[in-house]
């Protein structure tokens, strides 16, 4: 039977245009020559198909087959012969893709011979019949009577054929500069992968990774697509062989995604788009593990949708980040531009809209490797961005770093200045204390002997001493106790108001009464050394001060004054009101302070050039007392004097608004 149809089929093609081979033919294109037959059973043997029945069916191909996705066997035929017996007899016929699963090349003789061939990725690379990236097959024509061929293909995956026959040589030279073109490729993918997982490895940034996994990618879909995967990476997987092309694409797809989002810093930048990236890589991830488990003919269609939808969100992405500022979004948009023309050439050369040529045949390697080399001059340009803005932050870290040491030292500088200050007064405070106890034991020795001197003398002499010796010896015990707690007094003020310990209880005082009270306590003393002192008072210059605190100021300043006037010299003691204050001023006729000791006067222990004028003590501390009892009052104190013109003391504390009008009052003591 089968022989009958070859009969037939012999009788037919005789009539039929047959492709001829002339001795100078050096390759010829197959595309629009020829005819093709959709078996939707798939059970269609040679023998079915070479019945007359079913060769009525064949219908011219024009261009090349391209059917997608199908589940259809597709039956391609066309006859050839060689023109004469000089024309070659050996002819390579090679065909484009290598990702079909199964074909099968019937050549038919004049004879009704039958010489099968059988390629595809689901036979192992090794049983290949010629080693070549492409399907390739050793084609004879003995005779120089018409042959007739017959191609059967079925695949998974997208259904597209292409095929070209070569004289032998021509083969071998097309072989070696295809080989050559890929091998520049290659060369420039896996340098551009070596580069960029150094600089992933150097500045670990998540884009440098992404970046990275997109070159992989797409340097393993190129093999994929021309073949080079079964050739030299697995020649004897053909599971691996035949699951890459429908994996690969939708890798690149879901690396070059993630790696758009963060390069970008959509996140930040475009939080919407953002989004929809995220949720199309979701979506992504579902379908790669759908194909993984063996769903790939069922989400093929899925997948195309899903890659067109994020493909066509790059360019406008890249446009608004790049005009929103950040430049290195122009080389992206550059980028991706370049490799999406290169993708579109591929298919629009299978359709037939374009013809085939250098750039259709290669879109997919020029722009995949153009990519791969503008995104890592935009990797470089955003790792120069980064270094600026690391500089940029290095200078402003060490600026604040230097103004934080200059403060710093001005701190220490300082700090050790207050300390060195602290050392002074402590050493000060030190040295003032060890002048306060000696002062005090100096101070107080005197009068202490002196009492007990006196008080022995009249314990022993009781009855032999006159009575009124005894009480000039009372009379000077006395105010040798007076003397002492004067002492005493101001010792402990001094001391209270250093530690701070110091109590005032602020009140009405009435300057001119406390004056006349304190006054009668000095007539004996006025008496002694010859003194008049004049008393010159506004009656009832009421201020708000401390009763204690005031009776010691005046004291002081009363009792210093007796003690450096000469004798037979005056005093005057004045109260008064000058504006809002209330004034109390001591003058003598003394021997008068010079520049220098106003400058030390109210310092504790000072020793000034003036003595007291009848040998009396002083211990330095009464002026200092009166100036910080006055000042602990909100008052002030002042001192009027030159050399030879006794001094002015003056006290002004605040007036009490609450007292009444006051008259002055002149008085003598």
């Amino acid at each position: 039977m089968l022989t009958v149809s070859f009969i037939l089929l012999k009788g037919m093609t005789a009539q039929a245009a047959a492709l001829e081979l002339h001795p100078d033919t050096q390759h010829i294109s197959l595309e629009s020559q020829l005819e093709v037959f959709e078996d939707t059973t798939g059970q269609r043997t040679l023998q079915d198909i070479t019945q007359a029945s079913l060769q009525q069916q064949f219908m011219p191909l024009h261009g090349n087959l391209n059917a997608g996705y199908t589940r259809s066997v597709y039956w391609l035929k066309m006859t050839i012969r060689r023109s004469d017996a000089t024309t070659s007899r050996h002819w390579v016929i090679e065909m484009t893709p290598p990702m079909l699963d199964d074909i099968r090349l019937y050549l038919i003789d004049s004879h009704g011979g039958v010489e099968t061939h059988a390629a595809g990725d689901h036979l192992p690379f090794s049983h290949q019949e010629i080693h070549h990236h492409y399907p390739s097959f050793h084609l004879f024509f003995d005779d120089t009577q018409t042959h007739t061929l017959y191609f059967r293909l079925q695949t998974s995956s997208t259904l597209f054929f292409k095929a070209n026959l070569f004289n032998p040589l021509t083969f071998s030279e097309a072989s070696n500069f295809v080989s050559g073109l890929m091998g520049i490729y290659y060369g420039i993918m896996l340098a551009m992968i070596l580069y960029n997982g150094l600089l992933m490895i150097s500045y670990r940034d998540v884009s440098m990774r992404y970046y990275l996994l997109l070159s992989v990618s797409t340097l393993l879909a190129g093999m994929s697509v021309n073949g080079h995967v079964a050739m030299y990476l697995a020649p004897d997987w053909p599971w691996l062989v035949d699951l890459l092309p429908s994996i690969t694409p939708q890798c690149m797809v879901l690396t070059s995604s993630l790696f758009m989002c963060s390069f970008l810093k959509l996140k930040t930048r475009l939080p919407r788009m953002y989004l929809a990236f995220r949720l199309l890589q979701l979506a992504s991830v579902l379908v790669l593990g759908s194909m993984l488990v063996g769903f790939q003919p069922h989400v093929a269609t899925a997948a195309q949708i899903l890659g067109l939808l994020q493909i066509s969100l790059y360019l406008p992405v890249s446009l608004m980040v790049a005009r929103g500022g950040y430049a290195p979004g122009y080389i992206v948009l550059v980028a991706s531009g370049v490799w999406l023309v290169g993708v579109v050439l591929v298919p629009l050369r299978n359709l037939g809209v374009l013809d085939s040529n250098w750039a259709t045949d290669f879109g997919f390697q020029i722009g995949s490797a153009v990519e791969v080399i503008l995104l890592a001059l935009a990797q470089a340009y955003k790792i120069r961005l980064m270094q600026r803005e690391r500089d940029l932050a290095q200078k402003d870290l060490l600026k604040l770093s230097q103004r934080a040491e200059y403060e710093l030292d001005a701190k220490v500088r300082l700090r050790t200045a207050e300390l060195q200050q602290l050392i002074q007064r402590l050493e000060k405070s030190d040295k003032e204390k060890n002048d306060f106890l000696s002062i005090a034991v100096h101070d107080l020795k005197s009068p202490l002997t002196s009492m007990i001197g006196m008080s022995e003398l009249l314990l022993n002499l009781y009855h032999r001493i006159p009575k009124d010796e005894q009480q000039n010896y009372l009379g000077r015990i006395n105010a040798s106790g007076k003397r002492m707690m004067h002492i005493v007094t101001n010792l402990l003020d001094m001391n209270a108001m250093e530690s701070g310990d110091l109590k005032l209880q602020k009140q009405s005082v009435n300057l001119s009464k406390l004056l006349n009270e304190i006054s009668l306590q000095y007539e004996e003393m006025l008496k002694a050394k010859d003194l008049t002192a004049i008393i010159q008072s506004e009656s009832d210059v009421i201020v708000t001060a401390d009763m204690n605190a005031m009776t010691r100021v005046l004291d002081n300043l009363i009792s210093n004054a007796i003690k450096f006037s000469p004798a037979g010299k005056f005093i005057w003691l004045t109260v008064s009101r000058d504006q809002e204050k209330g004034r109390f001023e001591v003058r003598d006729q003394g021997p008068g302070l010079s520049e220098n000791d106003q400058q030390f006067l109210f310092t504790k222990f000072s020793k000034l050039s003036a003595v007291p004028t009848a040998g009396e003590h002083s211990s330095g501390l009464g002026l200092s007392i009166v100036k910080k009892l006055t000042e602990a009052q909100d008052g002030a104190v002042h001192c009027h004097s030159h050399i030879g013109e006794g001094a002015s003391f003056i006290v002004e504390l605040p007036l009490d608004h609450s007292a009444a009008a006051q008259k002055t009052i002149p008085q003598a003591a």
